[in-house]
């Protein structure tokens, strides 16, 4: 759920439009914000389902000094403490996927995570039963979330379309 800087997307900035190679590009900000809204349970239907009461991003290390997963979700973590309590969770890096997957198992509620792309399929290995999951997140989709309900024996999964930006996919990650 982050947008990166590149070629098609531009440069990365921090909050206050400064060039920051850790930080989001223009574009992603704009995600963000859009998540927020969605996210934050704005009236619609599909967001008082998704209102998460905690959420994980990446945590910055030396070793992995990205901010975009938090930056990705700071905005939404705002809006919540607005009306709400919510855990918002840095501990983890990027690489500590089962300490952080054991600590999203004993959550109640809506949990959110915001991690590196290529890492998201991993982290779904941890969980018990897992689902079917595609093996590899494209580079280029940053409009997908995967949402995960326990279920009797499991885990169900579906992938839910953002369609926030112009330009956003509705087809699913394979």
């Amino acid at each position: 759920m982050r947008e990166k800087p590149g070629a098609t997307l531009g440069a990365s900035v921090d909050a206050d439009g400064r060039l920051d190679e850790e930080s989001l590009a223009v574009r992603g900000w704009q995600r963000a914000g859009a998540l927020a809204r969605l996210l934050s349970a704005g009236g619609h239907p599909r967001s008082r389902r998704l209102r998460p009461s905690t959420v994980f991003a990446t945590g910055v290390r030396q070793a992995s000094p990205s901010k975009r997963s938090m930056q990705t979700v700071e905005p939404l973590v705002a809006l919540l403490r607005e009306s709400a309590h919510i855990r918002y969770e840095t501990a983890y890096a990027k690489d500590e996927g089962a300490a952080l997957m054991a600590d999203v198992l004993a959550q109640n509620g809506v949990v959110l995570i915001a991690w590196e792309h290529k890492v998201l399929p991993s982290l779904i290995a941890h969980l018990p039963d897992a689902p079917v999951v595609p093996s590899a997140w494209p580079d280029d989709r940053f409009d997908m979330m995967w949402v995960f309900d326990r279920a009797a024996r499991g885990w169900s999964f579906v992938q839910q379309p953002q369609q926030l930006l112009a330009g956003d996919s509705a087809l699913p990650i394979v």
